[in-house]
């Protein structure tokens, strides 16, 4: 894909998705058993395994909920962090901080 420019989001998050379907494809499936998920387009199946995901971090805090949202847009290991940012992991970082300014400031 990277031949025809897909580089940015969601690409990440589709592939570390379509990876962890595969990796725990029989937990996955078996969650959706009344469904033929093989059948569905491949984003509906990856909202699937999105949603499966968040149900095995029932008990998990927001805080590492967000954070493990924000990490399936991150860098692969291969490409270099400072090559490219993703907006989404900019714009979560820029929110972190400005949250961080208002309890240190009190405001």
């Amino acid at each position: 894909m990277d031949d025809r420019g897909v580089v940015g989001p969601p690409y990440r998050a589709a592939l570390r998705l379509y990876a962890i379907g595969v990796e725990r494809w029989a937990e996955v499936e078996s969650h959706y058993y009344q469904e033929d998920i093989l059948g569905f387009r491949i984003d509906k199946y990856l909202n699937l395994v999105f949603a499966w995901c968040m149900t095995q971090m029932a008990g998990a805090t927001g805080e590492k909920i967000e954070e493990w949202i924000v990490a399936l847009d991150n860098p692969f290991p291969w490409e270099s962090p400072d090559d490219y940012v993703s907006e989404a992991a900019a714009e979560a970082e820029g929110a972190m901080f400005m949250a961080a300014m208002q309890q240190l400031t009190g405001g």
